[in-house]
């Protein structure tokens, strides 16, 4: 017993003496200044050191962000123009051809360098020239009345009928001809209820979906973004739509640009 006493004032006779203070937890400020300070100071928030490494890749992400719309729409027109201008450049080549020959001058090889870009260039600008012509005419009744001919015969052809009215309809609705397809911009809960997400109304009363749920339901297309043309549709009730201020034009930008360009409300004043 004796043995057991003195072995316990031997283990608290050094802390004899010793008032116990309170200490409160040490702030992340005085963690980093403190032992270990070092690697805590890799995790602070202070500003790194601009250098002319980190100067140069700023301003080349900068320059990169601003040219990138531009460079993308050049691009798509590029190949628009490209696609259009594959059924141009046989008769184009072929008119080379004959000035060359017109002109009593062996024809070159128009299939590489120089000569080929020149092909590529005149198809391109005889496009761009018939697209012009084909949109001026389209304004007067010769030219509706020729596109509503062609465009009757060209739905009658079975399948190929069917896949031009669909891409008609779509074109039409994006570039804001038919304003019947998407009639108004409305947000409705999607994918989960909490979760609003941006939709279409393309039909205000569909009968066949209406009398199959037993209650009135609308049409409305949720677009994906960055590509609009995508998307899922659903058959919503009426009264789980909520309506906003926002036009067709003014909903495909937001959807295109990943939410960023968001119209201000003083705009629709």
């Amino acid at each position: 017993m004796m043995a057991r006493a003195t072995r316990r004032s031997v283990f608290i006779s050094p802390f004899k003496g010793l008032r116990p203070t309170f200490q409160p937890p040490k702030s992340p400020s005085d963690l980093a200044t403190g032992p270990g300070g070092r690697f805590l100071g890799l995790m602070s928030d202070t500003p790194e050191k601009s250098t002319f490494a980190s100067r140069l890749g700023h301003n080349f992400l900068t320059g990169l962000f601003l040219l990138l719309p531009v460079g993308l729409t050049l691009y798509v027109v590029s190949v628009l123009l490209d696609l259009m201008g594959t059924f141009i450049q046989p008769a184009i080549k072929d008119g080379l051809v004959w000035l060359w020959t017109y002109a009593e001058q062996p024809a070159p090889d128009f299939t590489v360098g120089l000569y080929r870009q020149l092909v590529v260039i005149s198809s391109a600008l005889v496009m761009i020239f018939i697209l012009v012509i084909v949109g001026y005419l389209s304004k007067r009744l010769f030219g509706k009345v020729l596109h509503r001919w062609f465009a009757t015969a060209l739905e009658r052809i079975p399948g190929l009928g069917a896949l031009y009215g669909t891409i008609r309809q779509m074109v039409d609705a994006l570039s804001g001809r038919n304003k019947d397809t998407f009639r108004r911009v409305v947000m409705v809960e999607f994918p989960r209820p909490g979760m609003w997400s941006i939709a279409f109304v393309t039909h205000e009363q569909p009968t066949i979906f209406s009398e199959a749920i037993g209650k009135p339901v609308v049409n409305v297309f949720i677009p994906a973004a960055p590509a609009p043309t995508t998307g899922v549709i659903l058959q919503v009730s009426p009264d789980e739509v909520r309506e906003t201020k926002l036009t067709v034009g003014e909903a495909l930008g937001l959807l295109m640009s990943f939410g960023a360009v968001v119209p201000k409300p003083a705009s629709k004043e």
